[in-house]
């Protein structure tokens, strides 16, 4: 018990609290406090009856009192002790009264309302400290007399109402912290919601369309099995239909999962695309009459999964953009790591002709359509950026940056 106090006092005494530093409040507060006492210090030497010792010396134990108050917030213990120590001086000194010792209002205040622990403790001890120095010589008063005993009491009064204060402010601190924390799981709520209704809404609508695709891609298969050769290229557009059919719809569910807060995981138990796809991907699309070129530089595997699945959407969509709109015959998409190695630049450039440009986008950055707001989010929301526009010698361009993070 004896040690957890010493431990607890040696806290209060050393402890630093750097966001309470002095501040030219302290010093409209204490300044005027200071300057009472003076003038009591005053008004006790001019009228004594009896001779004081060197009267600039009582002044300068009011300073001494005064100072530490300064720091009252950041060390309440150890400005107690200073000051008191102070009064104390002044008492033993054979000066009359204890002018001083209204500057210890303060350090009650301070101990019962800025000390962690044991404030009111400390408080009621500086008020004994302050009733009992009055009872030693030289002037020896008797503890029991009013000019003693009713400043001690209104030492501890200031104490104990320090340390109320201390108390109402931290159950008010605490209960907004736990408004706080009610408002932030309510809009967890809410935003799981949502996103259970957007999981929902995609699955009736979108995940049904495809399924219909897939489908009537084997119907139309089908049929075409007895047709005559010459219908080769539309047997084998719907060979690439029902292909990207099925290709979606793992991929969609996964997508419904991290809707709803599952892992994200196709159905067929192949993990979300990326780096080691991109060959797929490119072949689909050479299968489609654009001739694609991939650039990959060594490492590029270790990315995280998070930063693969972003490029492999991002090369996506921009070959989609350039298969439908570029009219383009060759894509080339090159990753680069920067000198600083911090980077990822990801490149899409085609030697696309003419309508580059989704529909709908306009001015130099092609702010405009879904694809490229897609492409956009995507890599902001990983600290990057994507830009797209038509390249100075001809073609169309999607440059994004992304954060080089690894695995």
């Amino acid at each position: 018990m004896v040690n957890a106090w010493l431990v607890n006092a040696r806290r209060g005494l050393f402890a630093t609290d750097p966001s309470a530093a002095p501040s030219a409040a302290d010093g409209l507060v204490v300044g005027p406090l200071a300057a009472f006492a003076c003038f009591g210090v005053w008004a006790e030497l001019h009228y004594a009856t009896r001779p004081s010792p060197w009267p600039p010396g009582a002044y300068l134990l009011v300073v001494a009192a005064a100072v530490p108050l300064l720091w009252r917030r950041r060390r309440p213990l150890l400005t107690a002790v200073l000051c008191l120590a102070a009064v104390t001086t002044y008492h033993l000194a054979g000066y009359p009264g204890l002018a001083p010792a209204v500057l210890a209002f303060l350090a009650c205040a301070a101990l019962g309302l800025h000390c962690e622990r044991h404030g009111l403790l400390y408080g009621l001890l500086a008020m004994a400290v302050l009733w009992a120095v009055p009872a030693l010589p030289p002037h020896s008063l008797p503890l029991y007399a009013l000019d003693v005993s009713m400043p001690a009491l209104s030492f501890g009064a200031t104490a104990v109402l320090a340390h109320s204060a201390r108390r109402r402010r931290l159950e008010h601190d605490a209960r907004l912290r736990e408004e706080a924390a009610a408002s932030e799981e309510r809009l967890g709520r809410r935003l799981a919601e949502e996103r259970l209704r957007i999981a929902r809404e995609l699955h009736d609508v979108v995940a049904h369309t495809i399924s219909v695709v897939a489908v009537q891609s084997n119907v139309a298969l089908d049929a075409l099995a007895a047709a005559p050769p010459d219908t080769d290229d539309a047997r084998e557009a719907m060979l690439l239909v029902r292909g990207a059919a099925r290709q979606a719809l793992p991929e969609l569910r996964a997508a419904l999962d991290l809707l709803r807060g599952r892992a994200v995981e196709v159905a067929d138990g192949r993990p979300q695309p990326g780096l080691g796809q991109l060959a797929e991907l490119a072949d689909q699309f050479r299968e489609s009459g654009l001739d694609v070129e991939l650039r990959l530089p060594e490492g590029a595997q270790a990315l995280s999964p998070l930063v693969q699945l972003t490029v492999y959407r991002i090369v996506q969509e921009a070959l989609t953009n350039t298969l439908r709109h570029a009219r383009a015959g060759r894509a080339i998409v090159t990753l680069t790591r920067t000198r600083e190695g911090e980077a990822l630049v990801l490149r899409v450039a085609d030697d696309g002709t003419g309508g580059a440009a989704p529909t709908g986008s306009g001015g130099p950055e092609h702010t405009g359509g879904f694809g490229l707001l897609g492409m956009r989010e995507r890599a902001e929301s990983l600290g990057g950026r994507v830009h797209a526009g038509p390249q100075p010698d001809g073609g169309w361009l999607v440059q994004a940056e992304l954060p080089w993070e690894s695995s």
